[in-house]
């Protein structure tokens, strides 16, 4: 029983913020960010926004972000309580609950208070963190349970060093392109557009790279193949999603590209930092052990 609330827990908390990240992709296309004045929490005096799409548009990103940092408090302390073997499922929500509530917190100040383009950057860079730490935690709970049901076999051979430290580089080289994309477009500087363009070619060629080393050289390790197909799919989609910004601007489909971009980043960024995952306990059992690291004790979680 204890296993299916922490499951759906996890669930939820990776929902929940994938809506945050959306309400403020559409909080940011439609320019809502100050249609409830710089007052926070009230919207122009009142709980209850007024009846103008823009104060309904910021008044719905509020709502979420709060609800979003409730619900990471709840699953925090679920998995503190009912999953005290697994460090790793508590590490995760301790992640999650304080990037949510930090990245919270600054957008409240960046109503009351004007910010500089790299603290609004940073902001979308908190909520990404937030998103991938709650997918990691769900996959990982989903992984847990199902390797209870179903062991698996030995590996070959372990994760070199090489592979796992290049994993890792690409996640945290997405999270500099991300940020970068996003003080862009809070700047608009041709120079900085110019070194984005470049560091995204670089992140292409780098993340398909780890996708084929992957695939090729353990493909073996279900996991760790369907990873590396994933990541090598949403690489290729997010030039596309971004080229396809450009073609609908000023269309009435200019709302959904946005969006859709935003999605393919949030789930780059974290299927990345779960592979990382993977690939650093893969590097550290010896050759010819089960790749099942760390849960034994799930059935005690």
């Amino acid at each position: 029983m204890q296993y299916k609330v922490l499951k759906w827990l996890s669930y939820a908390s990776c929902i929940i913020m994938l809506l945050v990240s959306f309400n403020g992709v559409v909080v940011t296309r439609t320019g809502s960010g100050l249609e409830c004045g710089r007052e926070f929490p009230l919207c122009h005096g009142k709980f209850v926004p007024g009846t103008t799409i823009g104060s309904l548009i910021e008044y719905t990103h509020r709502l979420t972000a709060g609800i979003a940092g409730i619900l990471a408090l709840i699953t925090l302390i679920a998995f503190l309580v009912w999953a005290r073997k697994r460090r790793d499922f508590q590490i995760y929500a301790i992640v999650m609950a304080f990037f949510v509530i930090v990245q919270a917190i600054m957008g409240a100040l960046a109503v009351v208070f004007s910010q500089s383009p790299p603290i609004m950057a940073l902001h979308f860079g908190f909520a990404l963190i937030a998103f991938a730490s709650a997918l990691v935690l769900a996959l990982s709970v989903r992984r847990a349970g199902n390797l209870e049901r179903r062991p698996e076999p030995p590996a070959e051979h372990r994760m070199s060093k090489r592979t796992r430290n290049l994993t890792i580089f690409s996640a945290f080289f997405t999270y500099v392109v991300v940020y970068t994309g996003a003080l862009v477009s809070h700047t608009q500087i041709a120079k900085m557009s110019l070194v984005l363009h470049i560091a995204s070619a670089l992140l292409l060629v780098l993340i398909l790279l780890v996708g084929h080393m992957a695939i090729r050289d353990y493909g073996h390790i279900s996991d760790i193949r369907k990873l590396g197909i994933i990541v090598i799919v949403l690489i290729m989609a997010l030039p596309l999603s971004g080229m396809l910004n450009l073609v609908v601007l000023g269309s009435e489909y200019y709302m959904f590209a946005p969006m859709l971009h935003t999605l393919i980043t949030d789930f780059l960024f974290a299927f990345l930092c779960f592979m990382s995952i993977r690939t650093w306990e893969l590097s550290r059992i010896p050759a010819g052990q089960p790749t099942s690291v760390g849960v034994q004790e799930t059935a005690q979680a």
